[in-house]
């Protein structure tokens, strides 16, 4: 479809480039009154939305989608919404309405929490896209959407990424300026998340056999593989810590109070089961993994050997 702006978003950004604006987010010195959990999956999205943007295009932007609970905002979700700054600022209205409604189909309930710009700087239209934005914000009753800025340059060596929401500067009863307050943002990650993160940097690393070729990626470990694995960094953290203790108590490092209470909770905090239970348990375990494992490669054989049986069929 083709891309356009809506008549009155065009009116709404001339009529708002009149007020002052403040575009240097250190003019507030304090953080704002919310919080922004961030998933790693809405960073993928924006990236890859960057490097598919057409080649006129300075940035790109779009649409958070999350939850608000006690003043934090977790964006889970986003999808990237057409928009011109060719000769004033537009926005697609009707495909983020589109959007919206097709997501709220399988996520219902989300909602609308902010939305996202790549760049390096706050610019003047930023104005009115958050204005636009705070109309289709869903959250609870004076929540403030979330302007989440993600600088694509990678010239600190990452990508870096400012949460703002929009403050209005008054004096008196008057109103002065309008200007972007930081928001406190930290990334949140699941479980999955952590564990695909962790195989794209084991992908992004070269092999122990010689330099890996570009875009090949590593396979996945099978189940008992990773219990091994775990294992293995369970033992070696373990040989960490009681080399620390054992240095601690020769008089050859200082101890930490932190460290010591901090061994102390987690040493609370494991279960005392009896030796033989905990290794039947285990076993039992482990039998169930292989025997899912061997069911599973059971089933690809079948599905592979369906296959050809149909295709000498044909």
């Amino acid at each position: 479809p083709r891309r356009r702006g809506c008549p009155q978003r065009r009116a709404s950004a001339r009529a708002m480039a009149a007020p002052p604006f403040v575009d240097d987010p250190t003019a507030m010195h304090k953080d704002g009154p919310l919080s922004c959990k961030l998933h790693p999956t809405v960073l993928f999205g924006i990236a890859d939305h960057f490097m598919r943007r057409q080649e006129e295009q300075g940035r790109v932007i779009g649409t958070l989608l999350g939850s608000v609970n006690d003043g934090v905002v977790e964006v889970r979700n986003s999808f990237p919404v057409p928009h011109s700054e060719a000769e004033q600022a537009t926005i697609d209205s009707d495909f983020n309405t589109t959007m919206c409604s097709l997501h709220r189909k399988v996520h219902p309930k989300e909602v609308v929490v902010g939305w996202y710009s790549t760049g390096s700087q706050i610019t003047h239209n930023d104005q009115f896209y958050h204005q636009f934005f705070e109309e289709q914000a869903g959250g609870a009753d004076g929540f403030a959407p979330i302007f989440l800025l993600v600088d694509t340059s990678l010239s600190a060596k990452g990508v870096k990424t400012k949460a703002f929401v929009r403050s209005e500067l008054s004096l008196g009863a008057k109103h002065v300026a309008s200007a972007f307050v930081t928001v406190h943002t930290r990334l949140a990650n699941s479980e999955a998340e952590r564990i695909a993160i962790d195989h794209l940097v084991r992908s992004s690393m070269p092999a122990g056999d010689g330099p890996k070729q570009p875009h090949e990626l590593v396979p996945l470990r099978p189940d008992v593989d990773t219990v091994h694995w775990r294992m293995c960094k369970l033992l070696d953290a373990l040989d960490k810590t009681r080399a620390y203790i054992e240095e601690v108590e020769a008089g050859k490092v200082k101890a930490d109070p932190a460290i010591g209470r901090a061994l102390s909770d987690t040493l609370s905090s494991i279960p005392k089961p009896d030796a033989a239970d905990f290794n039947s348990m285990l076993d039992s375990n482990m039998q169930d993994m292989l025997m899912v494992s061997y069911l599973s490669s059971l089933t690809r054989a079948q599905l592979a050997l369906s296959e050809k049986l149909g295709t000498l069929q044909v």
